[in-house]
């Protein structure tokens, strides 16, 4: 992505606009500011993106390969797949504002690399007990369900246990990566902001069309039992390239030390603060614990009241509400498509072209907040999501096909057309939403652990989301849980709108030609 930064060596004036979210009221007035900003370094930010497409790559090759070995090993039910992501959601909600509490309790460094060491770990776990069912029993072609016996529901629990494991760690390395120190390398500079997050963002996404990819080549030319050992081989080979790149990354940019120096001396002065003046006696090691335990829920629950009454938290509403669906090429869907006879090879390449229009839409976003505005480009996004996932949703109502086979051509055009345009507007949506929170708690002493709360938002709407597929556990039922969905999204563009609403006084502008900013100049 091309900026002034990258085209001049030294540092440059620039002159910024205020983003509308500091003036959200006064629509006619522009703020300017005038700022050093320094370029940033091109060496130390490849650094930074190695390391974080290292970490995608496991990432979004373990939430393929698992689920594409639920699903092989239970091919007539979505309840194991449903199962697994409850717990390992519900993990991510009961532990993701912990996770954000570590990051600004600790040294971010050693709190990254005790997250990589999880994250390999938990795979590993996952990938051996998915191992060991392939082993045993195969590919089931009959009606004996392979958690009968003992040893099965035993590793499936260990599935279970590592994805519980998995989920919050990569909470974790989220929060410090992708918000902490992304957020201090941008160094107040919105154009730098914009850029780290739009790279990061496409990162992912370029993970979410090769890794899965590169699964379904591995258990086509090889087997699922070639691809768990495989993969287990790389994640180990991978937590010990993390482990060694993660400290070239963190020494290449001094931001980033500075920033930790600066949170220490804080706490250190908090911590003097809070010194008892006087020693007391000691209670009892069970009232310590019990204290303990009332000390974070108190904090966890006052942490939760101001976040809601900040305006960002209609935004971080919004997009939590994006999260209760299915209509999008998770492991519901993948059971669904499957049960439709679908190859994997297929699906695998539908997923990347689905991923490919997520890139296209981190191309969108720049574009459109520079004609609109940040908070109308996010309102734009989302509604054009909304628009798209309609002709998904009458494709699973109108010609469509019964359990084992395929639909007509034009059903299959509509659900993989419409699926794959909506990820535009799904992926431009996220980046806008992404970069309000950040500007909002720029300045927030606890900013990670109010920002770990969007990931518990998140987690909740996913929760929601396999409580409704282990009701509606049959493929034939899918349609219904699509209806939720759809419902879900136009939710989250609603409740956008109120974030609209309060952010710029209005929603819609007076004039025809400030309505439609992208035909002409550009508006607030």
């Amino acid at each position: 992505m091309s900026t002034l930064a990258e085209d001049h060596p030294d540092a440059i004036q620039l002159r910024i606009v205020a983003d509308e979210t500091a003036h959200p009221r006064n629509e006619g007035v522009r703020s300017e500011a005038t700022v050093d900003v320094t370029p940033l370094d091109r060496t130390a930010l490849a650094t930074l993106l190695v390391q974080h497409f290292s970490n995608s790559w496991g990432l979004r090759t373990a939430e393929f390969a698992v689920y594409l070995f639920l699903v092989t090993l239970f091919p007539d039910t979505l309840l194991p797949a449903s199962i697994y992501g409850f717990a390992t959601t519900g993990a991510g909600i009961i532990l993701s504002g912990w996770a954000g509490r570590l990051v600004d309790e600790h040294h971010n460094l050693g709190i990254v690399r005790a997250s990589i060491v999880s994250i390999k770990l938990a795979a590993c776990m996952m990938y051996s007990a998915s191992l060991v069912l392939l082993y045993r029993f195969s590919i089931p072609s009959n009606d004996t369900r392979p958690w009968s016996t003992h040893l099965a529901s035993g590793m499936f629990t260990l599935i279970v246990v590592g994805g519980c494991i998995h989920t919050p760690a990569g909470v974790t390395i989220s929060v410090a990566v992708e918000r902490e120190w992304v957020t201090s390398i941008a160094a107040g500079s919105s154009a730098h902001l914009t850029t780290l997050n739009t790279n990061m963002r496409r990162i992912d996404l370029l993970c979410k069309l090769l890794a899965p990819l590169f699964v379904s080549l591995l258990t086509t030319v090889a087997s699922y039992r070639f691809a768990a050992v495989f993969l287990c081989g790389v994640e180990i080979a991978c937590m010990f390239f993390e482990l060694i790149w993660i400290e070239i990354s963190y020494r290449r940019f001094p931001a980033l030390r500075e920033a930790q120096a600066a949170r220490e001396a804080t706490r250190r002065v908090h911590a003097r603060e809070e010194e008892p003046q006087e020693p007391g006696e000691i209670p009892p090691l069970h009232r310590l614990a019990w204290e303990r335990v009332c000390e974070r829920v108190k904090s966890a629950l006052l942490d939760w009241r101001e976040f809601s009454q900040y305006p960002i938290f209609l935004s971080s509403l919004a997009i939590s509400f994006l999260y209760l669906t299915v209509l999008s090429f998770d492991g519901t869907m993948l059971s669904y498509l499957k049960a439709h006879a679908y190859s994997d090879p297929f699906l695998a390449g539908m997923r990347g072209l689905n991923v490919i229009a997520g890139l296209a839409g981190t191309l969108a976003m720049p574009f459109l907040e520079r004609r609109l505005g940040l908070v109308r480009a996010g309102n734009w996004s989302i509604w054009s999501e909304v628009l798209c996932l309609l002709p998904v949703l009458i494709t699973l109502y109108v010609g469509a096909p019964s359990d084992g086979s395929r639909g007509p051509a034009w059903n299959a055009a509509l659900l993989f057309g419409g699926m794959m345009l909506s990820r535009i507007g799904l992926w431009a949506f996220d980046l806008c939403q992404l970069k309000e929170l950040q500007l909002a708690l720029a300045t927030h002493p606890r900013r990670n652990a109010l920002t770990a709360l969007q990931y518990s938002l998140q987690n909740i709407a996913d929760m929601l989301k396999y409580i409704l597929t282990m009701i509606l556990s049959r493929p034939s039922q899918f349609k219904w849980a699509a209806l939720a969905s759809f419902i879900s999204v136009v939710a989250g563009a609603s409740t956008y709108l109120a974030y609209v609403k309060k952010e710029r006084g209005h929603i819609l502008h007076h004039s025809f030609g400030d309505m439609i900013p992208l035909l002409g100049r550009k508006t607030r």
